[in-house]
């Protein structure tokens, strides 16, 4: 698989909460990075693990785009849990055929205000 269709593939299967198929896009030796809370996992055990103990109900995960070719690729995925709509950036690479480092840009929609000077293009 090319690592855009390998990217689409690991959020779906995290969506469908499917750990071994999931598991089994990721490098052995994958690494993800979240800047946002300065979390870094190491090997497929670790970033599997933040998906699956991740309390229940998590909401909705969608993909809503991705681009990339054969060795690098993002995603822009979206999870509606009741009133709260998360929103993730994430990018891959592809090592060995398979996604070896991640880094992920969570942000809750509508979690910040803007500026005084752009409030005007709220909405």
């Amino acid at each position: 698989m090319r690592g855009d269709e390998l990217v689409r593939a690991l959020y779906e299967r995290y969506q469908e909460r499917d750990w071994d198929a999931a598991a089994a896009l990721l490098h052995p030796e994958a690494r993800l990075r979240m800047p946002a809370t300065e979390e870094r996992l190491v090997g497929r055990r670790q970033v599997i693990g933040l998906q699956r103990d991740y309390p229940e109900p998590w909401g909705e995960l969608r993909v809503l785009r991705v681009v990339g070719d054969a060795s690098a690729s993002a995603a822009e995925v979206e999870i509606v849990a009741g009133a709260e709509v998360f929103r993730c950036a994430a990018f891959w690479t592809v090592r060995d055929g398979l996604l070896h480092d991640g880094v992920e840009y969570w942000v809750t929609v509508g979690g910040e205000q803007p500026p005084e000077h752009r409030a005007a293009a709220v909405g």
